[in-house]
C-alpha cells in the first residue's frame, strides 16, 4: 500500500535532517515516558523527600515573599501544599545571626522551578523538570552524533538506551539539580564544539551556561572549570579575554552573593550538620580516600546502588572509555568530565547510598554516556550489536518493572526500590556484591568482578587492536 504524500514528504525531510528529526523524536518519546515517573512516591509518608522539599520551600518563599527566608513558610505551614507528610517538614538549617532561616542548598534550582511551581505546584515543578530532562537528552543525541560521526540510527539507539535506564527515568522528575546541571553542561559542550576555533559570541554563551553550574550546586564547579579550560585553549585571543573576564565576573558575583546571604562561600554553612564550620573544614569533612576506594567499582556493581546493576547496558561504557582516550580533543574532554564526576562521587560525596535513588551522584554526566557506547557500537559487528541490544532491552525491562512497582506502591523510590519483587531484577541479585558490609561473600564477589572485568577488557583491547590492524591492511 502506498503511503500518503504528506507522510512520504515528512519521512523524506526526516531523512534529510536526521539530527533535528532524531532529537525531536527523542524529546517527544522521553517526555511521554518520563511523565509516568511523576506519581511514583519517594517514601511511604510523602511523595517527595530528602532535599526535594527544601528546594521547593525556597521556590515558594521567592513567590510569596520575594526572598529566601523560610520563616514565614514554616510559621504558616504553607509547605503543606507540596509536602504531604503527616509530621510536617523538618528543618535542615540553623538560623543565621539575623534570624533568617535559609535552605542549605544553592538557590539555582529553586529559581529555575518558579514557572512550573507557580503554574502547578509540585506536579508543575516535576513536569517542568521532565521537559528539561527530555531537552537534555535531545541535545545529548546531537552531541553524540557530532562527536562520534556515527550512523544516526545507531547513535539514537545508544542515547535512548541510556535515557531510559532506571536512574535517568527516576531523576527526570526528582526535585534535584542533577538534570538541570546536565542540561547546562551539554549545552555548553554543544556551543563549545560547534567550530574548531571560538569567537567572542559563542564564548560568552558558554560562560553563561557554565556559570549556571555552581548556582545549581557548588559540587559542579570542577565540571565547569574543565570545560572552561577547553574553551580557553580553543578560543581566538579576544575569545580568551572574554572567557577570563566573564568567568571572573561570574565567580565574583557568586562569591559576593553567598558571602552576603549565607555568610560563607557555600550554603553548607547553615546546614545543621556543618553549622559553624569554615568552607575549608566542610570540604575537608567530605574528602576521604582509603575507606571509599571501593566506590570506583561499587558505583557500578553494588547490589542495591550500582547503576549497572539497574541497567547492565551501562557496562558498555567501560570499554568505550578507552575509545574516548584514543579519540580527539573533544572525546578526551568527555572522558575528563566523566572521570572528574566519578572521582567526586567516589572520594568527596559522603555516601553513595544516601536518601536517594541509585546513581544520583553520577546523573549530571549521564547525558555524556551515549558517546562511549556509540563509539563501541560502531566498532562492533553484528554479534556485538546483538549483545548490546540484549543488554539495552534487559535494562529497559528493569526500568519498566520499577515504574510498575513504584506506581503500585510495592516500593518507594528513596527507601526500598531494590526490594521490588520482579524476577527480571531479583534473579541475578546474587551476582552482585553488597557493600553495606564486607562479608566473605562481598570479598569473593568483588575479586571475581575485578578479575573478570580485567580479563574482559584485556581481551577486548587485543581483539580491537587486531581488527584495527586488519582494517589498515
Amino acid at each position: 500500500m502506498e503511503l500518503p504524500s504528506q507522510v512520504r514528504r515528512l519521512l523524506a525531510q526526516a531523512g534529510a535532517r536526521p539530527a533535528l528529526s532524531g532529537g525531536l523524536a527523542l524529546f517527544v518519546l522521553l517526555t511521554l515516558a518520563y511523565s509516568s515517573s511523576i506519581d511514583i512516591r519517594a517514601s511511604r509518608g510523602a511523595s517527595i523527600t530528602g532535599d526535594e522539599p527544601f528546594y521547593l520551600i525556597t521556590t515558594q518563599s521567592l513567590l510569596q515573599d520575594g526572598n529566601l527566608d523560610l520563616r514565614n513558610q514554616y510559621d504558616s505551614h504553607s509547605y503543606a501544599s507540596f509536602f504531604d507528610h503527616a509530621d510536617g517538614l523538618w528543618q535542615q538549617s540553623i538560623p543565621l545571626s539575623d534570624g533568617q532561616v535559609l535552605s542549605p542548598h544553592n538557590p539555582g534550582l529553586s529559581l529555575l522551578l518558579i514557572p512550573g511551581f507557580s503554574l502547578g505546584g509540585l506536579v508543575g515543578a516535576q513536569f517542568q523538570l521532565v521537559l528539561i530532562a527530555a531537552l537534555t537528552w535531545a541535545l545529548a543525541f546531537l552531541l553524540a552524533l557530532r562527536f562520534t560521526g556515527g550512523q544516526p540510527v545507531l547513535v539514537w539507539l545508544a542515547t535512548a538506551a541510556v535515557a531510559l535506564t532506571a536512574t535517568a527515568f527516576i531523576y527526570s522528575s526528582e526535585i534535584y539539580p542533577e538534570i538541570p546541571a546536565g542540561l547546562a553542561l551539554v549545552g555548553a559542550l554543544v556551543v563549545a564544539t560547534k567550530r574548531e576555533r571560538l569567537t567572542i559570541g559563542p564564548v560568552i554563551t558558554v560562560v553563561l551556561l557554565l556559570s549556571a553550574l555552581p548556582w545549581l550546586g557548588t559540587k559542579y564547579a570542577p565540571l565547569a572549570a574543565l570545560v572552561a579550560l577547553y574553551v580557553l585553549w580553543r578560543a581566538y585571543p579576544w575569545g580568551r579575554v572574554a572567557l577570563l573576564v566573564g568567568a571572573g565576573a561570574s565567580a565574583a558575583a557568586y562569591a559576593a552573593f553567598h558571602l552576603a546571604l549565607f555568610e560563607s562561600l557555600t550554603p553548607y554553612n547553615v546546614n545543621l550538620v556543618y553549622a559553624g564550620e569554615t568552607t575549608v573544614n566542610t570540604i575537608g569533612q567530605h574528602v576521604e580516600f582509603k575507606d571509599r576506594i571501593y566506590r570506583l567499582w561499587g558505583l557500578l556493581i553494588d547490589r542495591r546502588f550500582g547503576v549497572a546493576r539497574w541497567a547492565p547496558v551501562l557496562f558498555a561504557v567501560i570499554p568505550g572509555l578507552v575509545l574516548l582516550l584514543r579519540g580527539d580533543a573533544r572525546l578526551r574532554l568527555v572522558l575528563g568530565l566523566i572521570t572528574v564526576q566519578v572521582l567526586i562521587a567516589t572520594f568527596i560525596v559522603i555516601t553513595m547510598m544516601g536518601w536517594w535513588f541509585p546513581g544520583r551522584t553520577l546523573v549530571t554526566v549521564f547525558p555524556l554516556l551515549p558517546i562511549p557506547i556509540a563509539l563501541l557500537a560502531m566498532r562492533c559487528q553484528w554479534t556485538g550489536h546483538t549483545f548490546l541490544g540484549v543488554l539495552g532491552l534487559y535494562s529497559l525491562g528493569i526500568t519498566a518493572a520499577l515504574a510498575e512497582a513504584g506506581r503500585s506502591r510495592e516500593v518507594v523510590i528513596a527507601v526500598d526500590p531494590f526490594d521490588m519483587g520482579a524476577n527480571l531484577f531479583q534473579v541475578i541479585a546474587w551476582l552482585f556484591p553488597n557493600y553495606t558490609s564486607w562479608t566473605t561473600e562481598t570479598w569473593i564477589l568483588t575479586a571475581l568482578w575485578l578479575a573478570l572485568g580485567g580479563m574482559g577488557m584485556t581481551a577486548w583491547m587485543k581483539l580491537d587492536k587486531y581488527r584495527s590492524q586488519g582494517d589498515r591492511n
